[in-house]
């Protein structure tokens, strides 16, 4: 794991400690690490995120965002009404990023992390830190 990365893992290893939700997967789509969990832990949820990934838009602010987080948005399918995008300040050419995305039942939210422009190893990295394989 780079040095100048560290601090990323560091707060990517604490999220995963304290997620409501202890399954994790990997998202080949979108290479992120994935969790779906019960609408009742939105609370808890969004409290860790406001730590991690600070920054957040939904369909409606997406305009203002970053060009960088304005095409993870577009990338990923774009934002639905109740779907937002979170992320962190870059750290060297590293975006930490967020996806929450409610399912049409309304009981169940999937939470995609991701790293743009991550490499192979900060990719391996990611997949160490949640447990999964990529």
């Amino acid at each position: 794991m780079a040095s100048a990365q560290a601090p990323i893992f560091a707060a990517l290893a604490r999220f995963k400690a304290a997620w409501p939700q202890r399954g994790w997967s990997y998202d080949n789509r979108f290479s992120c690490v994935a969790s779906s969990f019960d609408a009742s832990s939105t609370e808890a949820a969004r409290g860790l995120l406001a730590v991690l990934l600070p920054h957040e838009w939904t369909s409606r602010t997406i305009t203002s965002a970053p060009p960088a987080i304005a095409q993870i948005a577009e990338r990923t399918g774009g934002l639905r009404a109740a779907q937002r995008v979170y992320a962190a300040e870059p750290q060297g050419s590293l975006i930490p990023y967020g996806l929450w995305w409610p399912w049409e039942e309304g009981q169940t939210i999937s939470l995609r992390i991701g790293l743009e422009n991550a490499s192979m190893s900060h990719t391996l990295d990611l997949c160490s830190v949640f447990g999964v394989e990529p």
